[in-house]
């Protein structure tokens, strides 16, 4: 082989050593970026889930066990204000702080025959409500809110 060849070929196998140098930098540059937008995007936000379930009791007859969860993903403590309503009255509420980094669990048992049937002139009928409002650091708007119907 020649000078000229063994030139040649020494500059495509440093064009390719560059290269790939740079393709591997730019794929740990996405990595790493895509990694830390992911922590960064779920840190901070609060989540608050509310569920019901419908059981069989043969003392309480047909109720619902009406689940709140409040995940707190920030890195301080924030105040939680859960009111519940039967109809349009205010049946209980319920203050809590939960720490930085922590979930609270509240749960409440809806027996039917307690909420007061009121008229939805909406719909032309009469329902059965329990509505479940969260509130978060004193805030006048709901951070989360659900209504539940429950058959007359």
């Amino acid at each position: 082989m020649g000078t000229k060849a063994k030139s040649f070929l020494k500059d495509k196998l440093r064009v390719f050593y560059i290269s790939s140098l740079l393709v591997l930098g730019a794929l740990l540059v996405l990595f790493a970026q895509g990694v830390f937008s992911g922590l960064s995007t779920d840190s901070g936000e609060q989540v608050v889930e509310i569920n019901r379930i419908d059981l069989f009791d043969y003392f309480l007859g047909n109720y619902s066990k009406i689940s709140v969860m409040i995940i707190n993903n920030n890195t301080i403590s924030h105040n939680y204000t859960i009111d519940t309503f039967y109809g349009e009255t205010l049946k209980d509420s319920y203050n809590i702080t939960v720490e930085a980094n922590r979930t609270f669990h509240y749960q409440r048992d809806v027996v039917p025959e307690d909420i007061s049937i009121f008229q939805n002139e909406t719909i032309n009928s009469t329902l059965r409500v329990a509505r479940f409002v969260v509130y978060m650091d004193e805030q006048s708007e709901p951070f989360e809110e659900a209504s539940f119907v429950f058959n007359n």
